[in-house]
């Protein structure tokens, strides 16, 4: 039988690369490009919002009771409701955008989230300060 030649060997092997050598750098080079792709992404995502919970049932009974004390009309309760709801929502957003948080009704939320309740009346107050001074300021009749 004729010796076979050469031509039967991988051409990797003639030309002297070691192919485990190459394997393990090439699956070295795939392990460190992963990693440094899962940091990246990691570190450039935003922390998501955090849950936190307002007492809205407290707030709006103390408002109800509050006007419910006071003897006015009908219309001039609505729209002093509709004021209070107004500042209200005004107040969840701007303690929302500050604390990076999602808020939710206190009854809603299990126990260990944080209650931004004195944050929000306190940023309510200001919102019905600001919407009496604009009141005022505004001409007899028009309502901004």
């Amino acid at each position: 039988m004729p010796r076979r030649t050469d031509r039967g060997r991988p051409a990797l092997r003639q030309a002297g690369v070691d192919v485990p050598a190459l394997l393990a750098t090439l699956l070295l080079a795939a392990a460190v490009s992963s990693a440094v792709a899962v940091a990246m992404v990691r570190l450039t995502q935003p922390d998501p919002p955090r849950i936190a919970s307002v007492r809205l049932a407290e707030l709006t009974a103390r408002f109800a009771l509050d006007v419910a004390g006071h003897d006015v009309s009908e219309e001039a309760a609505a729209a002093e409701a509709r004021r209070w709801a107004l500042a209200l929502q005004h107040a969840l957003r701007v303690v929302a955008e500050r604390h990076r948080a999602v808020l939710l009704p206190a009854r809603a939320v299990a126990e260990g989230a944080l209650d931004l309740t004195p944050e929000v009346e306190a940023a309510l107050a200001l919102a019905l300060e600001q919407s009496a001074a604009e009141d005022v300021a505004a001409p007899a009749g028009v309502r901004p």
